[in-house]
């Protein structure tokens, strides 16, 4: 007999159950039905299945009713108990016999918002009058106009004195990014990227490249993952070294997290299970996390095509010859991620491709040879990488070997040609604040030129987090110069600092100087540094530094025994952006935001919680500092409002673009209201329970006694109909505009005698 056929015939003399049911003591909502075949066997409809997070066991057979259940099975571990007496059953099932659950520590990313047409103007002046040399006056400025479809940057720097005055063109681009795909668009003057092998260029053309900085707090290398399972509702620990990273809830069955926020290097993770019996179970698990890798089907790459800039800071528009590259990335697996790349000048090609890998959870190495022809000639470039990183220390060695027919990207005729370089370093952690470290760097040319220099340092921290550094370096090559010295900082409160020093530098001299630090706050305040040494110059320099709201000024004082000298500077930025002109410090590359809190003057702004700026006559605030394409909080105290406003929210998040404003409109409005007392013609009071319906708005009032009914969000001119039991009237209220005060108006009595 067939299985189907077998069902069929139990089915017949099955018997329907209305059932209370515990999975794992666990008590279900609800109540079941469950059918009993004639052959003893439980049938539980598919719902109870999914209610339970049990994975059914078998195939699907039907119900009495025409839907769909499982047969209940202990081939799965599943033990089952009916008790028909009392109705209730009792099934017990391993974490295995339940649906996984998958948790991703990941953040979540948030979109930008579009900006709004702009413009702004960034500026670096400074004077330098020096003893025996003419007035020196430099310029570096920059001018970004922006708006919902990416910005446009030009930027340059002037210089003059008495006899000579120049001009010089740094960048023009066009620049839009894509946020949400993590890309860039760039069209003008730019860097490229020289991948493993190669080198990057400037020039001016195209670029369109994965830029993973458009979405801060994405992890693009590979991060662990860690699976347990639970028989019982539970919450996970997740410890990193001993320290607690994160906390969950997980349901019964098999578990895994994903994406585990970690420091790179290696060390050890546990996962704490703690079920509702408070019963524990402890699983263990090294891991090694290389920000040299990519996750796993993750690229990166970028496509470079134009012309190579020549002189760049000097000249304004040297470009060479044309030329394309392309580098692509791509994250294999967990431990591997592999690149390709290609370049052609119109006198050179070149190919190469590189790996990195994690080994054994141990160290990260990579490898990568490039390959190119020019002119007749051809070479290769090899480059092997080991590294290794704990929370107490790491090491990491890079070498490099150039053949002599390999010509580098984007080089000149006259460039020295390289032949190899050894860069090697390692710290270690002892503990109690001590840490030590050494280097190690070593270049070749095919000229002949060698270069080769070693370096150590210890760093002791001390009681009141004074620091001192003993550091020392020696060349190998040449004259074999040596130097070293002492550093001592002790700090003075969040911004003051005094440092001393002691050095012998390469000739032999032994130098000593001091320096007294107050950093200049990021909001307004002031800020100063003075120096001094006794070396060759006797050297004694001073500065001071002041932040306005508008600006920043600095002041610069050098006294030797060569020349003594004045310096003065100015930075910040002007700008204008929806109605809103403006003069701030610089913006540079990150972002700001126009604030609109509706017509109210004089309320502060807070960015994150420190406040940053204070509405104008027009309601209007201009914010600094905001973080590109990262989540800013901007709040209102509400204590500090006007009581006869509207508050519709006093926190505001905002993503703003790169290089970019945005505009906050802050749900705040004022409310007009006003306490009117209306009365009949005879003198008697409007009667209580009347209502008052204002036009425009139509919102509806109820009079109070005596007459008086408390009105909100009044215009300048108002009418109300007034309806009581047996009558009524129509009249006008008009607010003049100096109701505005810190209290509401009375007015009235009003006669309430005219037609409805």
């Amino acid at each position: 007999m067939s299985t189907f056929a077998a069902h069929s015939q139990a089915l017949q003399n099955a018997e329907t159950l209305l059932l209370d049911i515990r999975v794992n003591n666990k008590l279900l909502p609800g109540i079941f039905h469950v059918e009993r075949l004639a052959d003893g066997r439980l049938t539980l409809p598919a719902e109870l299945w999914a209610e339970a997070r049990l994975q059914p066991t078998g195939d699907p057979v039907g119900l009495l009713d025409g839907t769909r259940g499982y047969v209940l099975d202990a081939k799965s571990g599943i033990v089952f108990k009916l008790d028909r007496s009392r109705l209730t059953l009792d099934i017990t099932a391993p974490a295995a016999a339940f649906d996984s659950t998958l948790l991703s520590l990941r953040g979540s990313l948030t979109a930008p918002k579009p900006s709004p047409p702009g413009a702004y103007f960034n500026y670096d002046l400074s004077a330098t009058r020096a003893e025996r040399t003419p007035t020196r006056y430099g310029a570096l400025v920059e001018g970004v106009g922006f708006g919902r479809w990416g910005a446009l940057v030009v930027s340059g720097v002037a210089r003059a004195d008495e006899r000579v005055h120049s001009s010089i063109r740094l960048d023009t681009y066009w620049r839009t990014d894509l946020p949400g795909r993590m890309e860039a668009l760039v069209v003008g003057d730019t860097v490229g990227t020289g991948g493993s092998w190669s080198r990057p260029v400037r020039y001016a053309g195209v670029r369109f490249a994965r830029e993973f900085s458009l979405a801060p707090g994405f992890v693009t290398y590979p991060s662990p993952s860690i699976s347990g399972s639970a028989a019982l509702p539970s919450t996970v620990d997740v410890l990193i070294n001993n320290q607690r990273n994160s906390q969950s809830k997980v349901q019964p069955g098999p578990f895994e997290i994903t994406h585990v926020p970690i420091v790179t290097g290696a060390g050890q993770m546990q996962l704490v299970v703690r079920d509702l019996l408070g019963r524990e179970t402890v699983i263990n698990q090294s891991y090694y996390i290389a920000p040299l890798l990519l996750a796993p089907g993750l690229s990166d790459f970028s496509f470079e095509a134009g012309a190579l800039r020549k002189h760049y800071g000097t000249r304004s528009n040297d470009y060479g010859p044309v030329f394309g590259a392309g580098t692509y990335r791509l994250g294999i697996t967990d431990a591997m991620t592999g690149e390709v790349r290609a370049e052609v000048e119109h006198d050179r090609a070149a190919a190469g491709a590189g790996v990195a890998a994690i080994v054994n959870d141990l160290a990260v190495v990579a490898f990568a040879a490039g390959y190119a022809v020019s002119d007749g000639e051809r070479g290769a470039h090899y480059v092997a990488i080991v590294q290794r990183s704990t929370p107490k220390g790491g090491a990491s060695i890079a070498a490099e070997h150039f053949d002599q027919g390999y010509r580098q990207f984007g080089a000149g005729a006259l460039e020295a040609r390289p032949k190899d370089q050894i860069v090697a370093g390692g710290g270690l952690a002892f503990g109690r604040g001590v840490t030590a470290g050494l280097s190690y760097t070593q270049r070749g040319t095919w000229e002949g030129a060698r270069f080769s220099l070693a370096g150590a340092n210890v760093s002791i921290a001390l009681p009141g987090n004074m620091t001192v550094n003993v550091f020392a370096t020696r060349q190998l090559t040449a004259d074999k110069r040596f130097a070293g010295g002492l550093n001592l900082i002790i700090p003075f409160g969040d911004r003051r600092t005094f440092a001393a020093r002691s050095a012998r530098d390469g000739s032999g001299q032994l130098v000593h100087s001091v320096q007294a630090t107050q950093v200049v706050p990021a909001g307004p305040g002031w800020g100063w540094r003075v120096d001094g040494s006794d070396g060759e110059r006797k050297r004694v320099q001073a500065g001071t530094t002041y932040n306005s709201n508008n600006a920043q000024f600095t002041a610069q004082a050098n006294a030797s025994q060569d020349a003594n000298a004045l310096r003065l500077g100015a930075n910040g930025s002007v700008g204008w952006m929806s109605g809103l002109a403006f003069a701030s410090r610089r913006i540079d590359q990150g972002a700001f935001a126009v604030v609109q809190v509706g017509d109210l003057e004089g309320i502060p702004v807070s960015l994150s919680n420190q406040v940053v700026a204070v509405t104008n006559s027009r309601g209007l605030a201009l914010v600094t500092g905001l973080l590109p394409y990262q989540t800013n909080q901007l709040t209102l105290d509400a204590d500090l409002l006007p009581f006869d406003v509207e508050i519709g929210g006093i926190r505001e998040e905002v993503v703003p673009y790169a290089r970019s404003g945005t505009l906050v409109n802050f749900p705040v409005k004022r409310s007009r209201d006003a306490l009117v007392v209306l009365q009949r013609p005879d003198g008697a009071p409007v009667p209580a329970g009347a209502r008052v319906t204002m036009i425009p708005g139509h919102q509806d009032f109820i009079v109070a006694r005596r007459g008086e009914v408390y009105l909100i969000d009044l215009s300048d001119d108002n009418r109300m109909q007034v309806r009581w039991e047996g009558g009524g009237c129509s009249l006008v209220l008009k607010m003049a505009p100096e109701v505005h005060g810190t209290e509401p108006p009375r007015m009235g009595p009003m006669v309430c005698g005219g037609a409805r």
